[in-house]
């Protein structure tokens, strides 16, 4: 797949932006979300709509429950150690991750004799996770809990965590351009027909490469991350969202049956 030219627009926000490092965005989460929604079928659409309703944050909820809810922090990541590429099972604790979590809120929504306000709550997690998942960063060391113990300083002398690098200032450049809707069965044919575990594992798999990868500088313990830095991964962090709103609408169209 081309990746999109974004050198440009890296060099332009350089000269012309200054975004703080320590900020934390919810934008990721509600772009891919938006872009499910955009591209369901018009019956999908309404039938996500009457769920929804005009709840505008459901795409980050799942977020603003962590302090009330405290037993599902563990649910937005699955760690595996160094020197493991492929996600297993043993990973996954008793207390639950985003592998665990994403099935169990699949399985409430798609049960049609759920109440209004399971199915919606489901929803809203499975919108989440989705962006989780696709995130490299959340599928990261216990070692270092997923990067957020791994310190970067940035060229402009900004310093923060490689996980909140991923969680915020990417992303948004990245969200410079619209994100792109993707044909789930053309661009990625090998997830269709299998189950959703089989599914979800799958795109752990792929995330958890994507984070091994020498780009993103994550296993040479990258500390400094200059323009280049920028140049190679926004481009990941932008097809990454895309991938995470595609495979969302496809799953939504699937659970309801569309």
């Amino acid at each position: 797949m081309k990746f999109l030219n974004f050198k440009k627009i890296v060099l332009t926000l350089i000269i012309f932006t200054s975004f703080s490092a320590h900020a934390y965005w919810d934008k990721g989460h509600s772009a891919i979300c938006q872009l499910a929604i955009d591209n369901l079928s018009e019956e999908s659409k309404k039938e996500v709509n009457k769920i929804i309703g005009n709840d505008k944050k459901w795409c980050v909820w799942a977020d603003t429950i962590k302090r009330d809810r405290p037993q599902t922090r563990s649910w937005h990541y699955v760690n595996l150690p160094e020197g493991v590429s492929k996600y297993s099972h043993d990973h996954c604790p008793a207390k639950g991750c985003i592998v665990s979590a994403l099935l169990q809120q699949i399985e409430i929504f798609k049960n049609k004799d759920a109440s209004k306000r399971k199915r919606k709550e489901a929803l809203k997690f499975i919108g989440h996770f989705i962006g989780d998942v696709h995130n490299p960063l959340h599928i990261g060391y216990l070692s270092d809990l997923g990067g957020n113990r791994l310190k970067v300083e940035i060229w402009n002398g900004d310093k923060t965590n490689m996980h909140r690098l991923w969680d915020g200032l990417i992303p948004n450049y990245a969200l410079t351009k619209p994100l792109m809707f993707l044909d789930v069965e053309k661009a990625s044919p090998i997830e269709i027909g299998m189950s959703h575990e089989e599914r979800v594992i799958y795109w752990i798999n792929e995330n958890r490469e994507i984070l091994l990868s020498d780009a993103v500088g994550y296993v040479a313990r990258q500390s400094f991350l200059d323009q280049a830095y920028f140049e190679k991964n926004v481009p990941i962090a932008y097809y990454r969202m895309s991938f995470a709103g595609s495979r969302l609408a496809y799953l939504i169209e699937e659970l309801l049956g569309n």
